[in-house]
């Protein structure tokens, strides 16, 4: 069987039954072993499955013109498929049912589990291999190849861990596909959103590689960070290295500590590593100018605004079957700039927006580390008395050190950390909240 002709003479020598029982087991390891031997039987099938299906609408347009015709001469009954196509027919199909009884047991068994969830907060998705979906993940879930993890509203999170017990964290409005290992080396597809990888703080973190929609990521140990669209990436590395191939055109670049790669179905300039730019304390989100919208839903302009976003409904879990609505507006801060955003405890925040009906508004942010992994997320509650009357159009300065964590235990406080993105909602009921205008004011002596 050193050839694919080989294999193939042995295979249909099989589906004839002109093997001995010892060649038999070896037509089965073989297709057990080899991808090319399955699926030429399955070419093999498919095909004298197509035959019969010929023949047999044949001889049924025959009996149909024989009883439409009584006065015709009588035509031969339609008997049982007797050609030696048919023959292949059955072979084929028999065939490839023993073989797929005698391969089940091995193809069966689960992958070994890639990831375990050690953390999950907020709205989040699992759906199986198999397509069985599940509306919220529980710490200590095992995750295979196969397998999508999705976090689905703006201040839901997701940490990961790997055997080698380095963390991967998924962000929000993230999904990742576990896609398996090979030779040893975790295998993840980011399909959109942001995450980053920790170290282990064992002896050794192992490589990963990480796919998205416009560029594969081979990463060696160390701390990185991902982020995606459907037509834009950027791989920043804090620690160790890595290679980036571009979808593209095929072409690759190395990245060290302290570099990033931004890749673009739209750009032009060659794929390369660059140093990271220093942070910046002033941004302003200007919705006309299209930013990366991560929840919203755009409305016409005014008179008084070139741009209105308007909340979109989420379903979001409280446990034990629970749940609540919310509608939210959520922008992505890191495809608003080109340089990091540094938060300082001084800085402020500043919305401008309107709602219809008078109801509280939850303002929040996402944070990371400044050349580091997830730091959590910051929320505050602004009771509609502060905010004005129904219907007019508000603006609010909210000090980033008046944001309560939700995540203490990352940051107790947002000085020092990168923003990644900034949302507003409200609870329960859609009160028509539209947002104009966000802006990052620092603290000016």
């Amino acid at each position: 069987m050193d050839t694919d002709e080989t294999r193939r003479v042995w295979i249909l020598r099989f589906l004839e039954g002109k093997v001995s029982a010892e060649e038999r087991a070896r037509v089965v390891e073989l297709l057990r072993a080899d991808a090319e031997a399955r699926r030429f039987l399955r070419d093999v099938a498919e095909q004298s499955v197509m035959i019969a299906d010929i023949e047999r609408s044949a001889r049924a347009r025959e009996a149909v013109a024989s009883m439409e015709h009584p006065g015709a001469k009588r035509r031969r009954a339609v008997e049982p498929l007797r050609t030696r196509a048919s023959g292949w027919v059955l072979a084929a199909v028999a065939g490839a049912a023993v073989l797929a009884m005698a391969l089940y047991r091995p193809w069966r068994a689960r992958p070994e589990a890639v990831l375990t969830v050690a953390k999950a907060t907020g709205s989040s998705q699992f759906i199986g291999a198999a397509g069985q979906p599940a509306s919220m993940l529980a710490a200590g879930t095992r995750l295979r190849a196969g397998d999508t993890v999705a976090t689905r509203s703006c201040d839901a999170w997701i940490e990961l861990r790997l055997g080698d017990g380095s963390a991967v964290t998924l962000a929000g409005h993230s999904a990742l596909r576990v896609l398996g290992t090979d030779a040893g080396t975790p295998r993840f597809s980011l399909l959109e959103g942001s995450l980053w990888r920790s170290p282990s703080t064992g002896p050794r973190t192992g490589p990963v590689w990480i796919g998205t929609p416009t560029v594969e990521a081979e990463m060696q140990a160390g701390q990185f960070d991902v982020q995606t669209t459907a037509g834009e990436t950027k791989v920043r590395v804090n620690q160790g290295s890595g290679r980036i191939r571009q979808i593209l055109d095929g072409a690759s670049a190395a990245i060290g500590p302290g570099q990033q790669i931004a890749a673009s179905l739209s750009r032009k300039e060659p794929l390369a590593s660059v140093s990271q730019p220093g942070p910046i304390d002033y941004w302003a989100c200007d919705l006309w100018k299209v930013p990366e919208v991560v929840l919203g839903r755009w409305l016409p302009p005014t008179g008084q605004e070139r741009a209105r976003l308007a909340a979109d409904p989420l379903l979001w879990p409280l446990g034990d079957g629970r749940s609540v609505m919310l509608y939210a507006v959520a922008i992505a801060a890191w495809k608003s700039s080109d340089r990091p955003v540094v938060l300082h405890g001084g800085s402020r925040l500043r919305f401008r927006g309107r709602t219809e009906a008078a109801r509280t508004v939850r303002f929040g942010f996402s944070s990371q580390r400044m050349q580091g992994a997830f730091a959590g997320k910051f929320e505050i509650d602004v009771p509609s008395p502060t905010l004005g009357p129904a219907g007019a159009t508000w603006e609010i300065d909210l000090p980033l050190a008046s944001f309560r964590p939700l995540q203490p235990q990352l940051a107790g406080s947002p000085e020092g950390l990168e923003l990644t993105d900034v949302y507003a909602l409200t609870l329960e009921e859609d009160v028509g909240l539209e947002i104009n205008h966000i802006e990052l004011v620092p603290d000016v002596p």
